[in-house]
């Protein structure tokens, strides 16, 4: 599991609410703790569709209305826990990996960030968390947030 903290909160949750580079990734949860606890499921009900519809989860750009209307004025949330996760196709590339995680929970102004991976069957070969982590690494750069590895 690779941690790390986001030291500008302003700008990445400027960029998670407002810009458009999150737009792809997957909603699995969302918990905020504001003037009420508001838990969103990010699971797609897929009877309501009548397309063909193939990813299970909504992405973050469906669901990113709503989290805004919820966090947006004066005072910032008292926590806000975020599950992301990248589209079923993208998991493609990783030999054992049934989901791609990155975990953000904001608390205390501050912005904790854990990257995981669901594995399709037990191994011990960490290839795969190392390549989502250099993914994570890399998508960071490209954007411009600056990140605060744990130990």
């Amino acid at each position: 599991m690779f941690a790390f903290t986001i030291p500008d909160t302003k700008t990445f949750m400027s960029l998670l609410l407002k810009g458009n580079i999150f737009d792809d990734f997957c909603l699995r949860q969302c918990e905020i703790s504001a003037f009420t606890h508001i838990s969103i499921d990010g699971k797609r009900d897929m009877e309501y569709y009548d397309e063909t519809q193939t990813e299970p989860y909504c992405s973050w750009s469906e669901i990113k209305p709503l989290v805004f209307q919820a966090v947006k004025g004066k005072k910032t949330p008292k926590q806000m826990k975020l599950v992301l996760s990248r589209p079923q196709t993208d998991t493609q590339t990783y030999p054992n990996a049934a989901a791609l995680f990155w975990n953000i929970l904001f608390r205390e102004n501050t912005l904790l960030c854990t990257l995981s991976i669901a594995q399709q069957s037990f191994s011990l070969d960490k290839t795969d968390e190392s390549q989502w982590e250099a993914w994570v690494s890399s998508f960071c750069r490209t954007h411009q947030i600056a990140i605060q590895k744990e130990d």
